[in-house]
């Protein structure tokens, strides 16, 4: 039993480290040549390296500490005051970041746009070599969206958190909790300075919403419209004229 523990804490350091360091060095230099010589190649080609990454550490995080452990907030080990307040107060924010982020935008580009064949905002113009631009890639753009959804949050939110927080670690929540949404964010520079800091203020919000449910479900599923979201703001002209 002993040396079957030591295998399990050995695999999850690899993780963590792969998590906070590999990782976003890996993803970095990686999107530096899909923006080099952007293609629907290249970008499939990304999309599916991305998934199959994402898949796989998944899988071995299940294997580690268990489902249950990575799912809820009691298998993690991480125990909230029960103030009424607090939870009201986070409840309402949530509520108006999904107004804010997803209701607004899907309403003004709809009533705005509704007539015209493609849809390109100048705002995802830097973004334009990452983006869908055929579709084959809106397809498989939109499992990638599924695919963070559901083992972004598994990784970041579920194992992460426990990793940093329980033994041997054993950091106290409120330092884990800016350490996590902060290697969230790393993994998403490729999107620059303003991507960088808006994915790290989302992985707060993914973590909040966390932390007020007490399980992933939820989040994954907020997380995941978030990201398909992109595909309601972005019909480039190639789509258009193709259909």
């Amino acid at each position: 039993m002993g040396v079957l523990i030591s295998a399990a804490t050995i695999t999850q350091f690899l993780l963590a480290i792969f998590l906070a360091i590999v990782g976003p060095v890996w993803d970095y230099f990686d999107t530096l040549k899909l923006r080099a010589h952007p293609s629907g190649k290249a970008r499939l080609g990304y999309y599916r390296r991305t998934m199959l990454w994402l898949w796989t550490a998944a899988c071995i995080a299940l294997v580690t500490p268990g489902w249950h452990a990575l799912f809820t907030l009691r298998g993690a080990g991480i125990q909230i005051a029960g103030q009424k307040w607090a939870w009201w107060t986070t409840a309402s924010l949530l509520a108006l970041v999904i107004l804010v982020q997803l209701v607004l935008p899907v309403v003004q580009v709809t009533l705005k746009y509704r007539n015209r064949a493609f849809l390109e905002p100048r705002q995802f113009e830097s973004m334009r070599f990452f983006l869908p631009a055929a579709r084959l890639e809106r397809r498989w753009f939109a499992a990638l969206c599924v695919t963070a959804g559901f083992c972004e949050e598994l990784l970041f939110r579920g194992f992460l958190l426990r990793f940093m927080h329980g033994a041997p670690l054993r950091l106290g929540i409120l330092w884990a909790i800016p350490i996590a949404a902060l290697i969230f964010g790393l993994h998403h520079l490729y999107l620059g300075r303003a991507g960088f800091l808006s994915t790290t203020l989302g992985g707060l919000v993914f973590i909040a919403l966390f932390l007020l449910t007490g399980s992933l479900l939820a989040v994954m599923i907020f997380h995941a419209l978030s990201d398909l979201a992109f595909l309601l703001y972005w019909r480039p002209k190639s789509i258009a004229e193709a259909a």
